[in-house]
């Protein structure tokens, strides 16, 4: 995707000229070199080697993180969309592993639905009942996210009664709260999906393609290139009816990668798989990835369930 390319390599010219170094690596030469920076510089440490919950959360934060924006740019700079399938997976797991780990006022976080809906758009649902655990009670729909859970839960669990009250909640939560497009646009989407209204739900997707390039801080430009997202929310649809899938119009957006749906078609929709392997000193990486997700678990923190933290990050320990 030219833009997406063209982004990333004035990200790297910026870099240069405001801290005199590039921050993003070009090629695969300078992607290695930088994770062995990370890794010796963070993740050599005898404190780090002993203490496993400390080691997780380095490796999500600075070694695992490194790959986000190039993964994409190789896949890209290639028009390889195999390659781009995998990157998806890394990418999801990587969002979901750090949604997992870092603390929030809020149960759920835009990071975490990043995860998951970047999963969705190369076939993997297995992280479903990992973030969505079956004995999560229904949250009160307060913010966007929390009506997107509802919904998604009801829907992945089959769950008649459950699934009228978050369609009740999250229509309250869009007729009271101000929201951005992404914010409405992404309840709007699992409504429409709940009904089965197909044009609903093409409508939805097509205006959060516009919304997704309409965000603000913290994204950046390059952020708003390729739909990633979106094409999971699509990908969504075929994974709870192939045949409401088939009648749903595919987005028209410059964000939204139509060679890369026919391409899943003609390859009937291939789960992505790691994309990038770690050399054995830096397996731990690896197992993270493909040990499997730990489930999330809540706890209150006052009036609100917020997700326990400190508990994935020693499940996840474990797993390494």
């Amino acid at each position: 995707m030219r833009e997406y390319i063209k982004e990333y390599q004035k990200m790297r010219e910026n870099h240069l000229k405001d801290w005199g170094y590039y921050a993003d690596p070009i090629d695969w030469q300078e992607f290695e070199e930088s994770n062995k920076r990370i890794f010796e510089k963070y993740l050599t440490d005898s404190k780090v080697l002993s203490d496993k919950v400390l080691r997780v959360k380095l490796y999500s934060s600075l070694l695992l993180d490194d790959i986000k924006y190039f993964a994409y740019y190789v896949a890209f700079l290639n028009g390889d969309y195999k390659q781009l399938n995998n990157a998806l997976w890394q990418i999801g797991r990587e969002k979901l592993i750090r949604g997992g780990l870092l603390a929030s006022g809020t149960i759920y976080t835009d990071g975490i639905l990043r995860g998951l809906f970047t999963s969705f758009a190369c076939n993997d649902f297995s992280v479903i009942p990992s973030f969505i655990p079956k004995d999560l009670p229904l949250l009160k729909g307060t913010y966007y996210p929390e009506n997107v859970i509802n919904l998604l839960h009801a829907l992945y669990y089959q769950e008649e009664d459950r699934l009228s009250e978050s369609i009740i909640l999250a229509q309250q939560f869009l007729d009271k709260k101000k929201r951005t497009g992404m914010e409405e646009f992404s309840v709007r989407y699992f409504i429409s999906l709940s009904r089965k209204d197909v044009v609903g739900i093409s409508e939805a997707l097509q205006s959060l393609c516009i919304a997704y390039q309409r965000r603000g801080y913290p994204f950046e430009r390059i952020d708003k290139c390729f739909a990633d997202e979106v094409h999971g929310l699509y990908r969504l649809v075929k994974y709870f009816d192939h045949s409401m899938f088939e009648k749903v119009s595919m987005p028209s957006h410059k964000t939204f990668l139509q060679d890369f749906e026919k391409w899943q078609v003609r390859n009937q929709f291939p789960q992505g798989q790691q994309f990038y392997i770690y050399p054995q000193d830096m397996d731990d990486a690896n197992k993270m990835l493909t040990n499997g997700l730990p489930r999330i678990y809540v706890e209150k923190s006052g009036r609100d369930l917020v997700i326990d933290d400190d508990r994935f990050a020693v499940d996840l320990s474990q797993l390494i």
